[in-house]
């Protein structure tokens, strides 16, 4: 009784044995597929590589035209997550033709406090710089609004503030309140971001966020759409890649701009302009124009001129540069956002 007991115990271990065998041949099976996806894939990456790197100057572009066009769809995407975002822009930043047109930059960036790059913009009309610790703005007075704020951003550590929810009258500009610049569905928006004014500043950034000439008539539509997901880009994203991004932005008008009954001037469109430094000592422009209805959150839809937003704002950016080089990189529009 006792070796018939045994041996049906040895049975039922033989057949456990037997069942769990499909098993381990499946996970060898798939253990050994993907060591061939690995191996293909490493293959056809040194095959491609090879193919680049022997391949005359217009084989390149394309093959790099290709490349930036598959990552750049899914990276700008408003749905992609912002955990795979930064991946894809590491991808997108390593192929040598995603920087777009850079010219010569010579001796720029050698004074790195300063908002401006290549000197103070020069201007048709009368300007008056109001200095802050956190950006310069060259406010126009007739308008009654900035022609232009300048900010530097580097990837430092990012500072933390509590933000005011009142617009805070500029004793400089003392007729220039939120009534002011109330009208309708127009209500005072920040020009420049607080949230990347505090990043940068800290409790100084809050301060000068909060300024009346920070502000612009805009709708909370155009507010909370389009304009806070380019300034996300400009002021947040930019500075981590980059590692430091020259941001100007302001108003822009055609011939026959609307007022307010203060005087106002109401703007048909926004512009930002990001200047960035390579490590060679080269500098590229990326130019957004936004008109103030503007419905959709594709930046791509946006992309313009320095010297188109020259012609609307009456600024001459970058006035230090050679005219040749400056001409150069002010009619140059990239073909997609960075």
């Amino acid at each position: 009784m006792v070796n018939k007991s045994a041996k049906r115990k040895t049975s039922k271990k033989q057949t456990s044995r037997k069942k769990a065998a499909p098993k381990s041949r499946n996970r060898a099976n798939h253990s050994h597929w993907l060591r061939k996806l690995l191996v293909r894939l490493s293959i056809a990456t040194l095959v491609i590589g090879g193919i680049y790197y022997f391949s005359p100057f217009e084989i390149r572009a394309k093959m790099e035209g290709v490349a930036l066009s598959i990552i750049n769809t899914p990276r700008t995407h408003g749905a992609m997550p912002t955990l795979i975002t930064p991946i894809l822009d590491s991808l997108y930043d390593t192929i040598p033709s995603s920087g777009g047109m850079v010219v010569e930059g010579g001796e720029l960036g050698r004074d790195q406090d300063s908002p401006f790059l290549a000197g103070i913009p020069n201007s048709r009309m009368a300007i008056r710089p109001l200095l802050q610790a956190s950006y310069i703005n060259l406010f126009n007075e007739r308008s009654q609004q900035a022609a232009c704020i300048a900010i530097r951003f580097d990837d430092s550590k990012r500072k933390k503030a509590n933000t005011g929810d009142s617009i805070q009258i500029d004793v400089r500009i003392p007729k220039l309140s939120a009534k002011a610049m109330t009208l309708g569905e127009w209500l005072p928006q920040p020009i420049a971001p607080p949230k990347a004014l505090i990043g940068q500043h800290g409790e100084r950034g809050a301060i000068d966020a909060q300024l009346a000439t920070n502000y612009a008539p805009m709708t909370e539509t155009f507010a909370d759409g389009v304009w806070r997901k380019v300034m996300h880009e400009f002021t947040q994203r930019y500075p981590k890649r980059f590692g430091e991004v020259w941001v100007y932005l302001g108003p822009a008008y055609l011939t026959e701009s609307s007022k307010f009954g203060s005087g106002i001037s109401l703007a048909d469109a926004f512009y930002i302009i990001a200047l960035d430094l390579t490590d060679e000592g080269g500098l590229r422009a990326l130019a957004l124009l936004i008109p103030t209805d503007a419905e959709s959150k594709n930046l791509n839809d946006y992309l313009s001129s320095i010297a188109q937003i020259e012609k609307l704002t009456g600024l001459q950016f970058l006035p230090e540069l050679d005219f040749s080089i400056r001409d150069t990189i002010g009619n140059y529009v990239s073909p997609v956002v960075w």
